[in-house]
Protein backbone atom coordinates (compact mmCIF):
# COMPACT_ATOMS: atom_id res chain seq x y z
CA UNK A 1 0.00 0.00 0.00
CA UNK A 2 1.39 3.42 -1.00
CA UNK A 3 2.03 5.99 1.67
CA UNK A 4 -0.31 8.97 1.64
CA UNK A 5 1.59 12.13 0.77
CA UNK A 6 -1.29 14.57 1.32
CA UNK A 7 -1.34 17.15 4.09
CA UNK A 8 -4.20 16.14 6.36
CA UNK A 9 -5.37 17.11 9.83
CA UNK A 10 -4.42 19.87 12.23
CA UNK A 11 -1.77 20.34 14.89
CA UNK A 12 -0.61 22.88 17.42
CA UNK A 13 3.02 23.43 18.36
CA UNK A 14 5.14 26.18 19.87
CA UNK A 15 7.91 28.43 18.65
CA UNK A 16 10.63 29.94 20.79
CA UNK A 17 11.93 33.53 20.59
CA UNK A 18 14.74 32.41 18.26
CA UNK A 19 12.24 30.98 15.75
CA UNK A 20 12.86 27.32 16.60
CA UNK A 21 9.92 24.97 16.27
CA UNK A 22 9.11 21.44 15.21
CA UNK A 23 6.96 20.49 12.27
CA UNK A 24 4.20 18.22 13.62
CA UNK A 25 4.81 14.52 12.95
CA UNK A 26 1.73 14.14 10.71
CA UNK A 27 3.17 16.69 8.29
CA UNK A 28 6.77 15.44 8.09
CA UNK A 29 6.33 12.38 5.85
CA UNK A 30 4.16 14.25 3.31
CA UNK A 31 6.77 17.02 3.19
CA UNK A 32 9.55 14.49 2.55
CA UNK A 33 7.42 12.65 -0.04
CA UNK A 34 6.78 15.95 -1.81
CA UNK A 35 10.45 17.01 -1.60
CA UNK A 36 12.11 14.14 -3.48
CA UNK A 37 12.87 12.32 -0.24
CA UNK A 38 14.65 15.25 1.38
CA UNK A 39 13.83 16.86 4.72
CA UNK A 40 13.13 20.27 3.20
CA UNK A 41 10.01 22.37 3.45
CA UNK A 42 9.03 25.53 1.63
CA UNK A 43 7.21 28.31 3.47
CA UNK A 44 5.59 31.23 1.62
CA UNK A 45 3.57 34.09 3.02
CA UNK A 46 -0.05 34.10 1.85
CA UNK A 47 -1.24 37.71 2.14
CA UNK A 48 -4.87 36.83 1.42
CA UNK A 49 -4.98 34.13 4.11
CA UNK A 50 -2.72 36.10 6.45
CA UNK A 51 -0.74 32.92 7.09
CA UNK A 52 2.17 30.89 5.82
CA UNK A 53 1.68 28.16 3.22
CA UNK A 54 3.95 25.15 3.57
CA UNK A 55 4.68 22.58 0.89
CA UNK A 56 7.36 20.35 -0.55
CA UNK A 57 10.10 21.44 -2.93
CA UNK A 58 8.40 19.67 -5.86
CA UNK A 59 5.56 22.19 -5.67
CA UNK A 60 8.05 25.07 -5.57
CA UNK A 61 9.65 23.69 -8.74
CA UNK A 62 6.20 23.44 -10.36
CA UNK A 63 5.42 27.07 -9.46
CA UNK A 64 8.71 28.24 -10.98
CA UNK A 65 8.02 26.19 -14.12
CA UNK A 66 4.55 27.77 -14.32
CA UNK A 67 6.17 31.21 -14.23
CA UNK A 68 8.61 30.20 -16.98
CA UNK A 69 5.70 28.99 -19.15
CA UNK A 70 3.86 32.31 -18.67
CA UNK A 71 7.02 34.19 -19.55
CA UNK A 72 7.45 32.08 -22.71
CA UNK A 73 3.82 32.66 -23.75
CA UNK A 74 4.24 36.40 -23.19
CA UNK A 75 7.39 36.38 -25.31
CA UNK A 76 5.63 34.50 -28.13
CA UNK A 77 2.64 36.88 -28.11
CA UNK A 78 4.68 40.06 -27.70
CA UNK A 79 3.23 40.82 -24.29
CA UNK A 80 5.20 42.32 -21.46
CA UNK A 81 6.18 39.92 -18.69
CA UNK A 82 7.93 41.22 -15.60
CA UNK A 83 9.13 38.67 -13.10
CA UNK A 84 9.05 41.21 -10.26
CA UNK A 85 5.31 41.68 -10.82
CA UNK A 86 4.38 38.05 -11.39
CA UNK A 87 6.92 36.25 -9.24
CA UNK A 88 7.76 38.90 -6.66
CA UNK A 89 4.58 38.63 -4.59
CA UNK A 90 4.85 34.85 -4.63
CA UNK A 91 8.56 34.34 -4.14
CA UNK A 92 9.99 37.35 -2.27
CA UNK A 93 8.67 36.02 1.04
CA UNK A 94 9.46 32.36 0.41
CA UNK A 95 12.12 30.23 2.08
CA UNK A 96 13.24 26.63 1.69
CA UNK A 97 14.25 25.27 5.08
CA UNK A 98 15.83 21.95 6.06
CA UNK A 99 14.65 20.20 9.18
CA UNK A 100 16.14 17.44 11.33
CA UNK A 101 14.72 13.98 12.08
CA UNK A 102 12.52 15.41 14.82
CA UNK A 103 11.12 18.02 12.46
CA UNK A 104 12.98 20.87 14.14
CA UNK A 105 13.84 23.95 12.12
CA UNK A 106 14.39 27.66 12.47
CA UNK A 107 11.71 29.75 10.83
CA UNK A 108 13.07 33.05 9.44
CA UNK A 109 12.15 36.06 11.60
CA UNK A 110 10.53 37.81 8.64
CA UNK A 111 8.09 34.92 8.12
CA UNK A 112 7.38 34.76 11.87
CA UNK A 113 6.52 38.46 11.79
CA UNK A 114 4.43 38.22 8.62
CA UNK A 115 2.33 35.35 10.01
CA UNK A 116 2.12 37.10 13.41
CA UNK A 117 3.40 34.04 15.23
CA UNK A 118 3.90 34.63 18.94
CA UNK A 119 4.17 31.37 20.92
CA UNK A 120 1.65 28.85 19.60
CA UNK A 121 1.67 27.78 15.97
CA UNK A 122 -1.36 26.18 14.34
CA UNK A 123 -0.91 23.86 11.32
CA UNK A 124 -3.88 23.04 9.07
CA UNK A 125 -3.68 20.48 6.25
CA UNK A 126 -5.04 21.55 2.86
CA UNK A 127 -4.33 18.40 0.84
CA UNK A 128 -1.57 19.66 -1.47
CA UNK A 129 -0.13 22.09 1.07
CA UNK A 130 -0.71 23.28 4.62
CA UNK A 131 -1.37 26.60 6.32
CA UNK A 132 0.46 27.93 9.36
CA UNK A 133 -0.90 30.66 11.62
CA UNK A 134 0.10 32.22 14.87
CA UNK A 135 -2.66 30.91 17.16
CA UNK A 136 -3.53 34.30 18.62
CA UNK A 137 -3.65 35.89 15.17
CA UNK A 138 -5.87 33.14 13.73
CA UNK A 139 -8.31 33.50 16.62
CA UNK A 140 -8.53 37.27 16.03
CA UNK A 141 -9.54 36.96 12.37
CA UNK A 142 -13.18 37.62 11.56
CA UNK A 143 -13.58 35.45 8.47
CA UNK A 144 -16.30 32.77 8.37
CA UNK A 145 -14.19 30.76 5.91
CA UNK A 146 -11.74 30.12 8.76
CA UNK A 147 -14.34 28.69 11.17
CA UNK A 148 -13.04 25.12 10.80
CA UNK A 149 -9.43 26.16 11.42
CA UNK A 150 -10.46 28.29 14.41
CA UNK A 151 -12.52 25.46 15.91
CA UNK A 152 -9.64 22.99 15.51
CA UNK A 153 -7.09 25.44 16.92
CA UNK A 154 -9.31 26.22 19.92
CA UNK A 155 -9.90 22.49 20.52
CA UNK A 156 -6.17 21.71 20.41
CA UNK A 157 -5.39 24.63 22.71
CA UNK A 158 -7.98 23.38 25.22
CA UNK A 159 -6.39 19.94 25.10
CA UNK A 160 -3.12 21.61 26.12
CA UNK A 161 -4.96 22.95 29.13
CA UNK A 162 -5.67 26.34 27.63
CA UNK A 163 -2.05 27.48 28.08
CA UNK A 164 -1.79 30.65 26.10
Amino acid sequence: MAEISAFLGSALTTIDPKGRMAIPAAFRNPIIANSNGESSVVFSFNAQGQCLQGYGTERLNALIEQMRRREQIASETGEEFRTELFGGPRFNSTATISFDGSGRLILPKMLVAMARIEKHVFFSGNGTDFSVWGYEHLMSLDDPRLASQQFNARFLMEELGGKR
